[in-house]
């Protein structure tokens, strides 16, 4: 009987080298370098200390960014009808308390004060007619009341027209920079209508916080400020007052929430922060009214 030829030829894994097999290796656990463990230390102290001093902040101060540069501005206009005779300033030019903005034409008032002073001078006379007598006769005395009367109204008549003629010289109220000017030679003018604005110096900040921050901030806590328009530099104020009502409840149409559907939105409080002027005496003219700022008070 033939044998089979695989089992008389040789094994091929007895064949194989005994060199040509790699012993796979036992992997050790995973070892941090030196490096690696000081990196790693080196962060979870930092994170804690990036925690510590969050924490801190949370505690001890209240910030935000809804705030802006306020000042007092007065709108200049005309106290008696007119026509503009002369404009005396310009946009962004400094005035003084006083200063002459705005002329009108004076012919017309100073007819006035002239008809004024004849009437004046008229009732006076027909008065000191009856005064010089020692005794007046009871059918006279209601003709000397109403001379003088008369006289009375003559007198009033000429201030009004002296004071009427003063108004054609519009005067700044106070010190500031003139802005938004809107008025030229030769216009035709009507009280109260606005010509520019007068923006005074020495502003603050508005600073509009949250309702649940506004719970810490108290009048005379130090404040940090910093100004958009004014990068690198931090000007220091303190808090002056708490507005009486949220920015909603001053609105031309505050919400009301008597009826229908309510959604809570936290309000925000307007807080009053006078700038120091030890820090802002170099800025003075480059704060302007309207500008972004962000805020943060020590309130502990």
């Amino acid at each position: 009987m033939r044998s089979d030829s695989s089992s008389s030829g040789p094994s091929p894994i007895a064949s194989a080298p005994a060199g040509s097999l790699r012993e796979t290796p036992v992997r050790a656990g995973f070892r941090l370098t030196l490096r690696q463990k000081i990196l790693a230390g080196l962060a979870a102290v930092a994170l804690v200390f990036l925690g510590a001093r969050t924490a801190r902040h949370l505690m001890f101060f209240e910030s935000t960014d809804d705030a802006f540069v306020k000042a007092h501005i007065h709108t200049v206009s005309a106290r008696i009808p007119g026509t503009v005779q002369e404009v005396l300033v310009d946009d962004n030019q400094i005035v003084k308390k006083g200063d002459v903005l705005v002329k009108l034409d004076p012919r017309d008032y100073e007819v006035q004060i002239k008809a004024a002073q004849a009437g004046y001078s008229k009732t006076h006379k027909d008065l000191k007619r009856f005064q010089g007598f020692s005794a007046l006769d009871p059918t006279e005395r209601p003709v000397f009341d109403q001379y003088q009367a008369n006289a009375l109204i003559a007198e009033a008549d000429l201030t009004r027209a002296q004071l009427q003629y003063e108004y054609t010289n519009i005067t700044a109220a106070a010190d500031g920079k003139i802005g938004k000017r809107g008025v030229e030679v030769g216009e035709q003018i009507q009280p109260g209508q606005a010509l520019m604005a007068l923006v005074q110096p020495h502003p603050w900040i508005e600073a509009n916080f949250k309702e649940n921050q506004v719970a810490k901030i108290r009048p005379g806590q130090d404040v940090e400020i910093e100004i958009d328009a004014i990068p690198g530099h931090v000007f220091h104020g303190r808090i002056d007052s708490i507005a009486p009502g949220s920015g909603s409840t001053f609105s031309l149409l505050p919400p009301d929430n008597a009826t229908g559907n309510f959604t809570k939105i936290v309000q925000r409080i307007p807080v009053k922060i006078l700038i120091e002027e030890e820090s802002s005496r170099d800025f003075t003219d480059r704060l302007v009214s309207g500008m972004s700022a962000e805020v943060t008070v020590r309130v502990r």
